[in-house]
């Protein structure tokens, strides 16, 4: 007879996780466009849990992964799967001490793939048209875990003068160079 198999494929949020952890001298930035037009919950699932985070950057409260994401996330952070550094492990201690109350090594166990914990350099930024009537209101709960920012769709000026306002996003990327790539991605 014949044999089905279903293979682990990670999506966008996964990639942007590996992707922070292997290279933890790199800002990532996971990007969603409109989260207002789906329903939250539902997109977001377990992982809406990650987003209360603490001073140090790191998830507030760690999720476990099923066995199919754990087996995935340890081959990749082994390092011994071509195109991906191994887990970085700068964040070594203030992980293990931040996270002792709870789990013994809990480095090992996000480098095993047993938990997840958002990593330091993994930010997560979304948009909204606030003019646009969201198919699913976004609740309390998930709207604290934000810091919430309103931009007018046209750069505006600095009154009285020619000079636009730059408005910076994570510090130092200027929202409208940032808007820019993402538009010239898109028009790819």
């Amino acid at each position: 007879g014949m044999k089905i198999i279903y293979d682990f494929r990670p999506q966008t949020f996964l990639k942007a996780y590996i992707a922070a952890w292997t290279n933890p001298n790199e800002n990532v930035v996971l990007v969603i466009e409109e989260i207002n037009r789906g329903n939250c919950a539902q997109i977001f699932g377990d992982i809406f849990q990650l987003l209360d985070r603490e001073s140090n950057g790191l998830s507030k409260y760690p999720i476990e992964t099923d066995v199919d994401m754990e087996n995935y996330l340890k081959n990749i952070f082994s390092g011994n799967v071509e195109g991906f550094n191994p887990i970085g492990e700068v964040d070594k201690d203030t992980i293990n001490n931040y996270y002792s109350k709870h789990y013994d090594n809990a480095f090992d166990k996000l480098k095993e793939g047993k938990i997840l914990t958002l990593p330091l350099n993994l930010s997560i930024l979304c948009t909204m048209n606030t003019s646009d009537q969201s198919l699913f209101p976004i609740d309390s709960a998930f709207k604290r875990r934000w810091d919430w920012r309103y931009i007018k769709i046209a750069q505006p000026k600095k009154e009285g003068t020619d000079e636009k306002f730059d408005w910076k996003i994570e510090g130092d990327i200027d929202w409208w160079q940032f808007i820019k790539k993402v538009n010239d991605i898109i028009l790819r």
